[in-house]
């Protein structure tokens, strides 16, 4: 990707006069312009009071400096009277249905596309931007924000290490950009939750944030319970893992109310472990600081619960999230360990690291059980393993309900943000088999860790499989029990190794946006 120099050569302009960029950047205003750029025409230059001469430099300005709009790059340039800082943004090649996606949804063309022109204003000191129409006002909106999100929270703020706000609006009066504002916005708020350090967000403190984004919504209610209240509820993985760790539990419990009828349609189960270090199973000293992410399944979960309020949709949610610290201390669970889980099973703690299960189990119990959602998923950075399997792009997802998993799939597809299908199947329930208790929390072999660890949720949702002879092994990718149940092991998405796009380095928020397309898939399915 090109963009302006100092040592630049003499750009087309009109009277084909040159001018230095310094006295350019000296001149222009501190206000930026996207517009899309789609088989060498300029999108929507309309709006923004752009005559066909205009137009006209400003493409002989990109093909000067070699830009072609390839889709979703960006080029900076400048207006006709130096005013204004201008990236145009590729959006590819047109066909008869707008824009050439190939292997690519316009969605994502889009919001690639204007977060690289954003992040390109920002780099010339603009103080506000607007983006021009585009063929998918909601992408549009979520690059946009996306794009500009930068953790500098801890910064002091000497030698401008501090980001200066950029104000960014729509030149397009569409609904959808708002909708993307919305959703991006969400997103952020899990990258500020995941990114916070352990010592600032405590399970206490992560309560009081949630109090403090939820609490006064509209048909929302918050409720957050403490130890007692979870010992009272016999959720004794919580209670086992919570007590290495002088921070108290919390569990927090989000109702939002939709739709006009009784039944919860959507149960949402976060991981909420705010750092892990593995307990007496400890984890390797390298990369333990990304622990005080643990919790990232937790802030998508409430994330996407302050979006599906701010944005209407009709469906009766419920979001937990079970809050501890996995810590090593006197009181911390040990290796062989039994407790006993809210199911009524009794588990053997064969390794500490491997704690999210625990909480997460009793979670998914307490919400099958007391609110009867119709859907239920967790949402989790549960295993190495499946960072292994799928990398950090994709989204590992278990269910054992085709119809869950098309709804899940779906709103992949619409939020860009891949997820694949991973079996299930009765060799993982062997696995976990204990010699002194009814489960094991670790497969007793070393393979299949992701495998095993979606079939011990399994067995907090629907209970052991029985009636099968052990001879007998079959998978489990066709059950339609209610509540249809999933699990989002997120523990590669959760962070992003590079800055690119509207993708920022660090925690990613993922998978909020995912999860705010289900419910409004689940939504739509419930109206029809």
């Amino acid at each position: 990707m090109q963009v302006l120099s100092k040592t630049a050569g003499a750009l087309l302009r009109g009277s084909q006069r040159s001018f230095s960029t310094g006295r350019i950047a000296s001149e222009a205003a501190k206000r930026g312009l996207v517009l899309g750029m789609l088989s060498n025409k300029l999108v929507g230059a309309d709006s923004a009071s752009l005559d066909a001469a205009q137009q006209q430099k400003l493409l002989a300005q990109a093909a000067a400096l070699g830009f072609t709009g390839e889709a979703g790059k960006a080029q900076t340039v400048l207006s006709d009277d130096l005013q204004q800082h201008i990236a145009l943004v590729g959006l590819g090649s047109a066909n008869s249905a707008g824009v050439e996606a190939q292997d690519t949804t316009v969605s994502e063309i889009v919001r690639t596309a204007v977060a690289n022109g954003v992040r390109q204003l920002r780099a010339h000191k603009v103080t506000s931007v607007s983006v021009g129409p585009m063929p998918h006002a909601q992408a549009a909106g979520e690059g946009a924000r996306l794009a500009l999100y930068k953790f500098d929270a801890f910064k002091s703020g000497a030698a401008g290490e501090k980001s200066a706000d950029v104000a960014v609006s729509s030149l397009d009066t569409a609904a959808e950009w708002d909708a993307g504002h919305v959703c991006a916005e969400a997103q952020n708020l899990a990258r500020d939750l995941t990114n916070t350090p352990a010592n600032f967000l405590t399970p206490t403190a992560f309560a009081e944030r949630v109090q403090q984004e939820l609490g006064g919504l509209d048909n929302v209610q918050v409720h957050v319970h403490g130890p007692e209240w979870a010992e009272q509820q016999r959720m004794g993985g919580l209670v086992m893992v919570a007590k290495g760790s002088s921070q108290p539990l919390r569990f927090v419990e989000i109702e939002y109310r939709g739709a006009s009828s009784d039944g919860v349609g959507l149960g949402m189960v976060g991981k909420g472990v705010t750092f892990d270090t593995g307990g007496y199973s400890l984890k390797p000293g390298r990369h333990m600081d990304a622990m005080k992410g643990d919790m990232g399944g937790g802030a998508a979960v409430v994330a996407a619960m302050r979006a599906l309020v701010q944005l209407r949709v009709p469906l009766n949610v419920v979001a937990v999230v079970p809050l501890c610290e996995n810590m090593i201390s006197g009181g911390a669970a040990k290796v062989s360990d039994v407790y006993t889980a809210r199911s009524g099973q009794t588990i053997e703690v064969m390794n500490t690291d491997a704690e999210g299960r625990l909480i997460l189990a009793d979670a998914l119990h307490y919400v099958a059980d007391v609110h009867k959602p119709a859907a239920l998923v967790d949402v989790a950075t549960l295993t190495g393993a499946m960072v292994v399997a799928l990398g950090e792009l994709y989204t590992g997802v278990f269910t054992p309900s085709p119809r869950l998993w098309k709804s899940i799939e779906r709103a992949s597809v619409v939020a860009d943000e891949p997820a694949w299908r991973m079996p299930l199947h009765d060799a993982w329930d062997t696995m976990l088999a204990s010699p002194i208790a009814d489960l094991s929390n670790i497969g007793n072999r070393s393979e299949a860790g992701a495998c095993t660890a979606a079939a011990f949720l399994r067995q907090a949702v629907h209970g052991p499989r029985t009636g099968r002879e052990s001879a007998v092994l079959r998978d489990q990718n066709n059950d339609e029990r209610v509540p249809r149940w999933a699990h989002l092991d997120i523990a590669g998405p959760m962070e992003a190794a590079a800055t690119t796009g509207y993708h920022a380095k660090g925690m990613s928020g993922r998978p909020t946006r995912l999860l705010i397309a289900l419910a409004q898939e689940l939504a739509r399915a419930d109206a029809a």
